[in-house]
């Protein structure tokens, strides 16, 4: 019972959020870096860049941002999917229904709260301006474009964060389920070896936040295209349907799925390595 107890304790559910988004930032900045200096060449080549110009620390270039957007953002997003499906299954709400509305919702809500601080990694971390400090990016976004300009893109932003959120949630909680169905079928036990590595929470976890994060990637890639532009090249791109048209009269809809296998990548990582986190501390602290 205590444990029960402890697992619905809210600051449980914000510390795993804050541990989840401090270590997954940590470990994912070197991929994040170098995905956005990608042009048309190779991810080596690319690394090998970074590191040549600024030493391997450059591959963390830009980490202090991220901490400071996704530490709260990720503690306060983890509590209020928690308190949000808490609420709606005491409502009678269904489950699958319960994670659809829990992720989007709360990922509406921290995202616009990020959205500031999200344009300025990104304008800092892109290779399309040369801002030589988050200071120096900071103040030409507020010099030039005003306080719209920190939420520049914030609608294709939700577009594709919200809908990404709620259907990872939804399979996530899906995938777990037949995981776990999976690795109890007598063939997949006949392997000593196998059963020690799979049969465990955190396989389980990490094999359904990988599944997860591609399925809503790819789901949600147009989205992200549309509001990438809209972030970097605000004058080309300054609205969503301008955005839309101008990438589907260019390059017609394989545009938006351009780039997508470093997206693709990222988001499948991100996501598995931040949820088996958050989920292994609230079992921890439980």
């Amino acid at each position: 019972m205590a444990s029960v107890n402890r697992q619905k304790n809210p600051t449980v559910h914000l510390a795993a959020g804050g541990v989840s988004g401090l270590v997954s930032c940590v470990l994912l900045q070197p991929l994040d870096l170098v995905f956005r200096s990608l042009a048309n060449i190779t991810l080596f080549t690319t690394l090998n860049d970074v590191v040549k110009k600024d030493g391997v620390s450059g591959l963390w270039r830009g980490t202090l941002p991220t901490i400071l957007r996704n530490v709260p953002g990720s503690a306060l997003y983890f509590l209020s999917v928690h308190s949000l499906r808490s609420t709606m299954e005491r409502l009678g709400v269904t489950k699958n229904t319960s994670n659809l509305i829990a992720g989007a919702a709360s990922r509406v809500v921290i995202g616009f709260a990020a959205m500031p601080i999200t344009v300025v990694k990104i304008r800092y971390e892109s290779n399309l301006y040369t801002y030589k400090s988050l200071w120096n990016s900071m103040s030409s976004i507020w010099r030039t474009e005003g306080i719209p300009g920190f939420f520049r893109g914030f609608g294709a932003t939700i577009l594709r964060d919200a809908p990404y959120a709620g259907i990872y949630v939804f399979f996530y909680e899906n995938f777990k389920l037949i995981l776990g169905d999976l690795i109890s079928l007598e063939y997949m036990l006949d392997t000593f070896l196998l059963v020690g590595a799979i049969n465990s929470p955190v396989a389980i976890n990490l094999g359904a936040g990988m599944l997860s994060g591609f399925s809503a990637t790819l789901l949600t890639q147009p989205f992200d295209m549309m509001k990438t532009r809209m972030q970097l090249k605000p004058l080309e791109y300054p609205s969503l349907l301008q955005s839309f048209a101008k990438i589907s009269a260019a390059e017609g809809m394989t545009g938006f799925f351009s780039g997508i296998v470093p997206r693709l990548i990222r988001k499948s990582l991100g996501s598995a390595i931040s949820w088996t986190l958050y989920e292994e501390v609230v079992r921890q602290l439980s």
